[in-house]
């Protein structure tokens, strides 16, 4: 039997996310908290154990409530996946809503704020991985400020529907869904979008007061040059303002890692992901997505060709390479077994 439609509601506070629960709940509600595997089974558990109470020709729906810094997208493509491999059919995920303070996103993406790393990238999976964004408090902010979020929102998620908090009295007041929200968050996020995309869909697009640009290039980065690029050409100034970039990066003196780049307002986190560069689905080079506030596309991307490494210095070689002065913060050693 199929199981009972699911919601999935994130926050930044608990209290948020409660409250547009109960608006949107017919009664059938629950706060999923552990892993996300953990929450994808208590789910999907519940839904079955709905489903089969109700019986097939009932309406009822579910609706979870994840605890802040729960992976909304994990929890969704786990149930997808888990419904396809058991039915065939894996539209078992109504919608994904995250629910916003506008005065918050306002403070950690326009405000300068460097030390909020955490909040940041909660804030990035939110308005990336979500079908449905309700923004509170947008009277807390200027008009052409409440404009320019609701435009960084649909550049970050193109495929979702913003609605103000008092726009959602109910579940009636979400868009139309056949459930197949899980597949939003597979790939919806703008910026997997613009770095999918063919040339003539990734040249550099102003809209709605913003501009966004894709960098593409085979050769890694020199440390200290991308260090210096960092600091003096991406920083809030005559280049415009950065207020969102996500991609994948190299660094020639690591050239074992592929790196993951994000940036949420003023702060820059280079991680490495769990891919080593010697595997055959790595990311080759640069591939970076920025949008921001009058952007200066042509000297953000002089800046970046100008901290890729040289031809000569790619002839040297990696034993060359891994003796370079490397400023960014340590990462774990690769083993190539």
């Amino acid at each position: 039997m199929p199981v009972a439609p699911i919601t999935l509601v994130s926050a930044l506070h608990d209290v948020d996310a409660a409250r547009i629960a109960a608006r949107l709940s017919d009664g059938h509600r629950l706060h999923a908290a552990g892993s996300a595997l953990d929450a994808a089974r208590t789910i999907a558990d519940r839904a079955e154990r709905l489903a089969d109470a109700c019986g097939p020709d009932a309406r009822h729906s579910l609706v979870v409530t994840l605890p802040v810094g729960g992976d909304a997208r994990a929890v969704g493509m786990m149930l997808a996946n888990a419904a396809r491999a058991e039915t065939g059919d894996d539209r078992v995920l109504r919608h994904v809503v995250s629910v916003l303070r506008a005065d918050e996103v306002d403070h950690l993406l326009w405000s300068g704020v460097d030390d909020a790393f955490v909040e940041g990238e909660r804030l990035a999976a939110l308005l990336e991985y979500a079908t449905v964004i309700v923004l509170d408090r947008v009277d807390r902010l200027r008009p052409a400020r409440r404009r320019a979020l609701v435009a960084l929102v649909h550049r970050c998620a193109p495929q979702a529907v913003v609605l103000a908090d008092a726009r959602v009295r109910g579940a009636d007041d979400l868009p139309a869904s056949n459930g197949g929200a899980a597949r939003v968050l597979a790939g919806g996020a703008g910026w997997m979008r613009a770095l999918s995309a063919v040339e003539d869909d990734a040249r550099p697009r102003t809209l709605d007061g913003l501009v966004s640009l894709r960098y593409r290039e085979p050769l890694p980065f020199h440390p200290a040059r991308l260090a210096d690029v960092v600091e003096h050409d991406l920083a809030a100034g005559p280049n415009g303002r950065v207020l969102r970039s996500r991609g994948f990066f190299r660094l020639a003196s690591r050239p074992d890692h592929v790196g993951s780049w994000s940036s949420v307002g003023a702060m820059l986190a280079l991680d490495p992901t769990a891919n080593p560069s010697w595997d055959e689905d790595a990311p080759v080079g640069q591939a970076l997505w920025f949008v921001g506030e009058d952007l200066d596309v042509d000297r953000i991307t002089r800046a970046l060709d100008g901290a890729l490494i040289t031809p000569p210095e790619l002839l040297a070689g990696p034993d060359l390479w891994r003796s370079w002065a490397d400023p960014f913060p340590v990462w774990p050693a690769l083993d190539r077994e």
